[in-house]
């Protein structure tokens, strides 16, 4: 049997979909993954997959050892599963797999592809006929074939989450415009399909992310719910345009996973075919909660409060670059210019994200303890912090050295090793000693911005001792300069009100907010509001809906979204967010300590520039009111305030600037 265009096209295949997940929502618009082109070769799909050593825990619960695709047995001696439904209609049957040759209904191959190519060590095997290309296996789910891959996810060097994927060419067409969406049938793992479009240039394909499953479960996708990776450039989706439809399984950063996945029937409907919105709303009145507050409860007497309300207000942080998890200094992204507009449009503080612990030449050996001396590539670190203190100090504006890991590298794990949290403290300790001498009392150091990417795996006990660690190490060279402390769970105020203060009366208290969650992060593509867009803010009942589908919920939104978007007559106020809000005020009064909030913003991606400017200017109005210092996230991308070098029409306003 000789197969059609075995080879794919290289100009849209292999790609990584490699998402830094912040806690401090990050837009990631600069981190541009790389292309990996698809693998058929003998690395990949070498013979038959056997069984890996090492089962995986999936996050259905399950463990999962996939099975021996190599003996050819008939589907009526498999276990019988299904059946699975024959898609039927006036759409395009892309692959029901009986042929068994590997080939689409279309006439092209499937491909795999994996991570090696970006310094990833995952794996992805197939079946194979004689020629090692890839080919559907046997199963008795009601067809006798369906696609198979057995992968293990391993991040190896890879600096994003690890992947491993597979595909099939289609050929672009005016006609296929008609098309409104997919259905598939799997059985396995947690994956995205991936419709690539000739108009994405960058990588940045529409997907849609699908759960596990260990029984036969239909996916539907209506291609108006797909979204893209958030990297790259946002085109429209166009059916016409679709070049290739594809599957990815991604893994984590912190674990090495085996697992495996079935696909079977794959159908692109037509636009007629695909299930209308419906009603699931009511319109209803905001509900706007009560702020009470006396002035006694929020006042701050310490001169400290003076001093964060002179330094630390109107901020704005530089996001997606020094930051990042492969975010080591290579060239100035921002210098004295951006200072320049910055101090020319108004702002008096910089928030300077940037992750110290790159910059420790032997790292990894002081924290296994083989280097007793951590050392520093002091030509690169001080290159950059000393130029921002340098163009800080020309144009009259505060300078915040924030020590932040968006590589997760402060763990429920290294919390626990002492090297760890001593290479951190020796981290600062170095970074103070040098700025010790510096006479500016408007430089200041945060201890580490939202300690561990996740929610409560480092607890309050571990951070407080990680935190006195390093403040100790900076008061052993440096006691002037005032530091800067935020809580677990992504500098959570329910945390932070139910500590002590620390001993040390040079500190100020930070917090971290983006409520209502559902308005701030519409759009995100790694967040689970990733489809959801049009959330006004206020809220609105003029501009409400009863079809929760017209804000972008889709079948597969989560509950707690769906719920979200529901309640959000209650959540999309000014009152609302206030409330959270004043909960740190009060225990900074009562504990004669400044708080600050130094993260807020709102994604451009899915909302109104008035809906946005009307939470900037809440958010101000807050602030003024409670007496709180604010930092907006971020400076440039989707969380912007300046364009084009100039400030957003109608930010100054939004946010009280005065040059």
């Amino acid at each position: 049997m000789q197969l059609k265009n075995l080879y794919p096209k290289m100009s849209v295949l292999g790609l990584a979909t490699v998402m830094a997940l912040t806690a401090c929502s990050e837009d990631n618009s600069s981190n541009t993954p790389l292309a990996v082109n698809p693998v058929l070769e003998d690395s990949t799909n070498t013979g038959t997959p056997g069984n890996p050593s090492n089962p995986a825990q999936t996050d259905s619960g399950t463990v999962v050892t996939p099975s021996d695709s190599g003996v050819v047995v008939p589907p009526s001696e498999l276990v019988a599963e299904g059946p699975i439904e024959m898609p039927t209609g006036i759409g395009i049957l892309l692959d029901d797999f009986e042929d068994g040759d590997g080939a689409s209904k279309t006439g092209d191959g499937w491909y795999t592809y994996d991570d090696k190519g970006n310094n990833g060590a995952s794996v992805i095997t197939t079946p194979i006929n004689e020629d090692k290309y890839p080919i559907p296996d046997r199963v008795n789910n009601g067809s006798n074939y369906a696609f198979k891959v057995v992968y293990s996810l391993d991040k190896g060097e890879y600096a994003y989450d690890p992947y491993v994927g597979w595909g099939v060419q289609f050929t672009q067409d005016e006609a296929n415009g008609r098309l409104g969406g997919i259905t598939y049938w799997y059985k396995g793992g947690a994956h995205e399909v991936h419709i690539e479009t000739s108009d994405v240039l960058d990588f940045d394909v529409h997907l849609a992310k699908i759960k596990a499953s260990r029984t036969w479960t239909k996916a539907t996708v209506r291609f108006k719910d797909l979204v893209q990776g958030g990297w790259g450039v946002e085109v429209p989706f166009e059916a016409k345009n679709i070049t290739a439809i594809s599957f990815q399984a991604k893994g984590n950063r912190t674990k090495v996973v085996t697992d495996s996945l079935f696909i079977d029937n794959i159908y692109l409907q037509d636009t007629s075919e695909v299930e209308k919105d419906k009603p699931d709303m009511e319109i209803k009145d905001p509900v706007i909660p009560e702020v009470k507050f006396t002035e006694a409860e929020i006042t701050v007497t310490s001169p400290l409060q003076t001093k964060a309300m002179t330094y630390l207000n109107k901020g704005v942080s530089f996001t997606n670059w020094l930051e990042n998890a492969d975010g080591k200094f290579k060239k100035f992204a921002f210098g004295e210019n951006d200072i320049k507009i910055l101090a020319e449009s108004g702002f008096k503080s910089v928030r300077l994200p940037i992750d110290l612990d790159l910059y420790a030449t032997n790292r990894d050996e002081f924290v296994k303890g083989t280097d007793t001396e951590l050392k520093f590539d002091d030509d690169t670190l001080f290159l950059v912090l000393d130029s921002f203190v340098e163009w800080t100090g020309k144009y009259n504006m505060s300078l915040v050295i924030d020590y932040h890991e968006y590589d997760n590298s402060y763990n429920s794990t290294s919390a626990k090793d002492t090297n760890y949290i001593k290479m951190m403290a020796e981290c600062w300790k170095h970074v103070a000693a040098h700025y010790a001498a510096s006479t500016r009392e408007d430089i200041f150091f945060e201890l580490l911005n939202e300690p561990d990417m996740t929610y409560g795996k480092v607890t309050a006990a571990e951070w407080t001792k990680a935190a006195q660690g390093i403040i100790d190490a900076i008061r052993s060279v440096d006691t002037k300069h005032t530091l800067l402390f935020g809580d677990v769970k992504w500098y959570s105020i329910s945390e932070l009100v139910k500590r002590t203060p620390f001993a040390d009366d040079n500190i100020v208290y930070v917090i971290h907010t983006y409520e209502p969650f559902a308005f701030t992060h519409q759009g995100g593509s790694w967040t689970d509001y990733a489809t959801i867009k049009g959330l006004p803010f206020p809220y609105d009942p003029a501009k409400w809906s009863t079809v929760s589908g017209d804000f972008g919920v889709t079948a597969s939104t989560k509950t707690n979204v769906k719920n979200a978007i529901r309640n959000y007559y209650k959540t999309g106020s000014k009152e609302y967010i206030m409330n959270q809000i004043i909960d740190a005020k009060k225990w900074a009064a009562t504990n004669n300590v400044p708080v600050i909030i130094n993260e807020f913003g709102a994604l451009n991606l899915r909302s109104t520039a008035e809906s946005r400017l009307n939470y900037l200017t809440a958010m101000r109005e807050i602030c003024d009111t409670l007496q709180i210092p604010w930092t907006h996230w971020g400076y440039t991308g989707n969380f912007s305030v300046i364009e084009n070098g100039k400030i957003i029409e109608g930010v100054d306003k939004a946010l009280g600037l005065t040059k």
